[in-house]
């Protein structure tokens, strides 16, 4: 019977020999060259992503700064940019506002509900009737 161990060794050192003869180390070695590039890309394109975020952070802070600075009197370009920050400011209070209120109400709804001894679905499914009926 054949001494499996010395048969193993003998075909493990011609697999060895037969994938040093055709190459395959140096594919191999190439592969992992690029490999071990495009993780290097992947990591410079996401430093240089995070830089570009912190740059635009830093740049709306500058605005932000100068916005805040100058508001009252704004010069040459800048006007028009501080009319639509003004409009847009006001109109962001002016829903911030309105949601408040809506919360109130809801709120009050909710209470009544409860005081009158309804629950809160019933309530609103005789508010949605009513409101379709005007």
């Amino acid at each position: 019977m054949a001494d499996y161990k010395d048969m193993f060794n003998k075909l493990a050192g011609k697999v060895k020999d037969a994938a040093d003869s055709s190459g395959v180390a140096g594919v191999y070695a190439r592969g992992a060259g690029r490999a071990k590039a495009f993780g290097q890309l992947t990591k410079l394109s996401l430093d240089t992503n995070r830089d570009l975020e912190e740059l635009k952070r830093v740049y709306a802070e500058i605005g932000r700064l100068y916005y805040e600075q100058a508001k009252d009197s704004p010069e040459g370009f800048f006007a028009p940019l501080f009319e639509q920050a003004a409009r847009l400011t006001e109109g962001i209070r002016e829903r911030e506002r309105e949601i408040e209120a809506l919360k109130a109400q809801a709120l009050d709804t909710a209470q009544g509900a409860a005081d009158e001894g309804g629950d809160f679905d019933a309530v609103v499914s005789r508010d949605e009737r009513e409101a379709r009926e005007e």
